[in-house]
Parts: C-alpha cells; structure tokens; sequence
C-alpha cells in the first residue's frame, strides 16, 4: 500500500478503534469499485505484513498497532530445549520461565522458575533427562505453593501441554527455534491455577493484564479459544468485561 493509500484508509476509519472484515472490504468497494473475494484476503495479508493492520479478534482489525509479546529464552531455556530435542522426536512442548512475569509487575521475584509443558505421557521421562542432565529441583506442579518456600534454587514444574495450546517459535541466534508460550497463553494460565501462580493473584494479577493488553498485541479470539479449552472461557471473558472495559474494543459486538 502507497503512503496516499495508507492515508486515505486511515482517515476512512479514524473515529474507529476498531472495524470489521465487511466494513473493511466496504471500504475498498467504495474505492475500487469491485473486488473479488481471493484479491481481498491477499489485501488483508498485506497490510498486516505491512504493519498497518492488526487483528484483535477473528475477522475484527485495527489501525493502532501493538507489538507482539516475544520474551528472550535464557540459558536455562537453551539447555532445557537442548535435551528435549535430543531425546524426543515430533514432540509438541513449550517452556518458559515465569519471572518472565516480572515484566508486567512492580515486584521481581528471587528465583528463576520454569514450566515445561509437554505431552501426558511424557512428562515422566523427561523428568528423568532432565535430572540426569543436572536439573535437580524438578517439581510436579501439585507442589503448588510448598515450592516457593522450598530450597530449590532453580525449580522446574513439567506440566501436561493443553491440546492447540497457542505456541510462538522464538529463534535464538539466527538458528535456535525455542517453543514458547504467547501472551494469550501466559495470561489465560495465570488467570486459571490460582494454586501454581497464587503470587500473583488480585491486584498484582490485575496489573499484569492491564499492562499486558495496553502493552502488547493480545488476540481476543486466541485468548478465548484457549479458555475454553481450559474450562475457563466464560469466567475470564467476564473478568475482563469487568475489569478491562477500557481495553477492550466497545466496537465489537
């Protein structure tokens, strides 16, 4: 799209903090005249390659773009990934680590804590690689809160990975692929065990959502899509109609 063109889009939507995939092709209707349904979804493509456009629900769009959330892996990270890749094959797992939290906090929190999500039926080997490969403080996740007053200094939980849980792929150094979750992901875990992330409940869970969806890209249907999976669709879209009203798009229906 030519900057005139930018222009002219932009000014076409500019008391809409969002608009619809009709609306949208309205838009280019009344510009082109006639436009064939394949033509459209290659324009929709663009603009979003283009960084003019962003989804934030299926078939919903905006003008003001938020970056995505992508955290960088640390070498504990690496070295977890490392002995996944080594011992299992087409395996899907995610890990991260959750003083990524830290970032949308007023508090930092003393230790490193990683979650390792992979496949039911895997979880009991990977526990032994791991500990064999020098990872001691390996921790079913019904250690809850017994964990964080413990004495384990880098503490892993391994837990089931939810089916089409919402994964991005962050390259390290041009060549790693790590498999981490997205902000959808982050935000619907804390929201739904209360026991694993009992720290950062109430005003500090609160906090972490205002910041996460003024500061990045948070897909609404990603989000729901992977709560209702969880069995939390309804509470947590309720909790954010209540509590984020602000944030949230009064253009959507």
């Amino acid at each position: 799209m030519k900057p005139m063109e930018e222009k002219k889009l932009r000014s076409y939507f500019h008391n809409r903090n969002t608009f619809s995939r009709e609306e949208l092709y309205d838009y280019f209707i009344s510009e082109e005249g006639e436009l064939n349904t394949g033509t459209f979804g290659w324009r929709i493509h663009d603009l979003k390659q283009k960084g003019i456009l962003q989804e934030v629900r299926s078939g919903w769009y905006t003008l003001t773009i938020k970056q995505k959330y992508t955290p960088v892996p640390d070498k504990n990270i690496l070295r977890i990934d490392k002995i996944i890749k080594n011992n299992f094959q087409q395996v899907s797992y995610c890990i991260w680590n959750i003083d990524w939290l830290s970032d949308f906090t007023m508090h930092q929190f003393s230790r490193n804590t990683f979650i390792v999500e992979i496949e039911k039926d895997l979880r009991s080997p990977l526990y032994f690689y791991l500990h064999n490969n020098g990872f001691r403080d390996v921790l079913d996740h019904i250690a809850g809160k017994e964990l964080f007053i413990s004495n384990a200094k880098n503490p892993i939980f391994i837990l089931p990975l939810i089916s089409r849980a919402p994964i991005q792929e962050i390259t390290i150094d041009n060549r790693k692929s790590i498999p981490c979750p997205t902000i959808e992901k982050i935000l619907v875990d804390i929201y739904e065990d209360d026991r694993l992330f009992y720290f950062v409940q109430g005003a500090e869970l609160e906090r972490i959502f205002e910041n996460a969806l003024t500061w990045y890209a948070v897909n609404l249907t990603t989000l729901s899509g992977y709560a209702k999976r969880r069995g939390k669709e309804r509470s947590i879209n309720n909790y954010l109609e209540t509590k984020f009203p602000h944030l949230l798009s009064t253009d959507i229906e």
